[in-house]
């Protein structure tokens, strides 16, 4: 088995050597930076997936576990159809589900509540070459999302979330200049 293999040269050890790492995102950035310093790469960090057979309890805890409010979801092949996000989670659309299908809230399962692959709007990333990062929250205000998946080579290869880019401005960014869609938004964003 490995006898056909020739063992490598090592050396002792030196003291004190300072061990690689991948570069710490800054923890200010401000509009006019690169988009690249708010951008989550998934060949460093690894994303968060889900399979639409899942709950939406475990789908909620998952993200609880992770420190993040959005998973992908993924088919047996483990290719993206969709995205689940906490906020749809923990909105009303599990109310009026289970409502409409006589389910206990404990069987509403990720596929039925998720936004289909086919609902998204992705960015390709050769367009980001040059991005800022106020490029990004304008796209993101345009398209009234608080994430925007990042798409190269057919691939997806990354994303910007609302939730890290307020953390990073240290301003909320989704609370900013966002249309209001009920009578309930306006009264919260007037209180």
């Amino acid at each position: 088995m490995y006898s056909a293999y020739t063992p490598r040269d090592c050396i002792p050890l030196q003291t004190n050597l300072p061990i690689e790492h991948p570069e710490e995102p800054p923890e200010l950035v401000h509009f006019h930076d690169s988009a690249m310093l708010v951008f989550t790469d998934f060949s460093r960090v690894h994303p968060v997936t889900i399979t639409t057979d899942r709950s939406i309890e475990y789908a909620l805890q998952k993200m609880k576990n992770s420190g993040i409010r959005l998973l992908i979801v993924v088919n047996k092949k483990h290719h993206m159809i969709g995205l689940i996000s906490a906020d749809q989670i923990m909105g009303d659309d599990p109310v009026r589900l289970a409502e409409e299908k006589q389910l206990d809230h404990s069987q509403i399962t990720v596929g039925m509540l998720m936004q289909p692959q086919k609902g998204i709007r992705v960015v390709e990333l050769s367009h980001l070459r040059d991005a800022r990062v106020g490029h990004i929250v304008a796209t993101m205000h345009e398209l009234e999302q608080r994430y925007l998946l990042v798409v190269d080579n057919g691939i997806v290869s990354g994303l910007f979330s609302a939730s890290q880019i307020s953390k990073q401005l240290g301003r909320n960014i989704h609370d900013e200049e966002t249309p209001a869609h009920s009578l309930a938004e306006m009264v919260h964003s007037i209180g």
